[in-house]
């Protein structure tokens, strides 16, 4: 993992080296603030100097972890988490975002630093393990196999394997280029235990691919030998990039509380069924509405189809839900209905 160190304050270079230091054995159990800033900025050195007194402090030492993040280099993490000014400090507890403090607010700090100790119940000595139900530690499990399209249960971290064979799994990963997360069975003796049951597979590391065992490090040997691997792996990515479209036909829809799929554009439609669609809405002066012309991409042009099950074109949605073609909005208006349910019960767009 590429780290540097101030003191005893980490400063974590990428989004990779994040995601291992927040799930790594030594800090999932403590609080761990993520002071996010821009070294030029002469208070979030004062900040680095309070979090690094804090965490040398007797009271907290045992039950706290601190890092940094240059926000020059987390521009995706910081759109996820909302961050638009730095300082900002992050609260975390077992790699859960759980509060933030926006700004230099020291004594907001101490504050909350005190009440999630205490909520969470960190104490300076190893928390003794719970006893968990079958159906919770199911639970957590099958909500770790669907937290990534590929994951690798292993001992330690990519960037420190425990163990030879979760290096070697590691190795054949990187080296066929696949994108994926891990979990350290090490960190969590339950997992560890559990998952073997689950899976019914006894060693580490074990890959899962959509939720699917794949096996060990000798059946990703044997797979690669045969071409299996490469032809899951290309399976896999066939359904990512489904689900990414579907994603995206969703964000389109949703753009405006009314929104209408169209050959053109309301001022130069391509087609007489689009130019018979905005015919009908300004008779309704209907003009609150968002267009997508399907002719500037083929890709949504067919897979809106698919999504909608609807062959033809314009197709019109009314907060987020299809209610159909332009023959649908005809026999809507001779109904009288065409007003209430185009522009009815909208709600407030974010």
């Amino acid at each position: 993992m590429s780290t540097s160190t101030t003191s005893e304050v980490q400063s974590l270079n990428s989004q990779k080296d994040f995601d291992e230091f927040i799930k790594s054995s030594t800090i999932v159990n403590k609080l761990l603030l993520v002071h996010v800033e821009l070294e030029q900025i002469p208070v979030c050195k004062t900040v680095n100097e309070a979090l690094l007194a804090i965490s040398r402090d007797t009271e907290f030492q045992q039950q706290l972890s601190v890092c940094r993040l240059n926000a020059d280099h987390f521009t995706d993490f910081l759109t996820l988490q909302n961050i638009h000014a730095v300082p900002t400090v992050l609260f975390y507890y077992q790699t859960k975002l759980i509060d933030r403090v926006d700004g230099f607010n020291q004594s907001d700090l101490l504050k909350k630093i005190k009440y999630h100790i205490n909520k969470s119940q960190i104490t300076s000595n190893k928390a003794e393990s719970k006893t968990e139900t079958d159906a919770s530690v199911e639970k957590r499990i099958k909500e770790l196999l669907s937290s990534s399209p590929i994951i690798l249960f292993m001992k330690g971290t990519p960037s420190d394997p425990q163990c030879g064979f979760s290096r070697q799994a590691c190795h054949i990963l990187d080296e066929h280029h696949v994108k994926y997360t891990y979990f350290d069975v090490l960190s969590d003796q339950i997992i560890r235990e559990e998952l073997k049951k689950f899976s019914n597979w006894n060693t580490y590391p074990q890959l899962y691919v959509d939720g699917e065992l794949i096996g060990g490090l000798d059946i990703m040997k044997q797979m690669i030998e045969n071409g299996e691997f490469d032809l899951k792996l290309s399976q896999q990515k066939s359904n990512e990039k489904e689900k990414d479209m579907r994603k995206y036909l969703e964000s389109l829809i949703n753009q405006a509380p009314l929104m209408m799929f169209i050959k053109g554009t309301p001022e130069t439609p391509r087609c007489g069924f689009t130019k018979e669609l905005f015919n009908l809405l300004n008779q309704a002066n209907i003009k609150d509405y968002k267009t997508f012309d399907i002719l500037q991409d083929e890709n949504v042009r067919q897979k809106l189809k698919e999504y909608s099950s609807w062959q033809t074109y314009p197709q019109i949605y009314v907060n987020g839900q299809f209610i159909g073609g332009l023959d649908v909005l005809k026999q809507l208006n001779e109904e009288g209905t065409l007003v209430e349910t185009l522009t009815g019960n909208r709600g407030v767009a974010v």
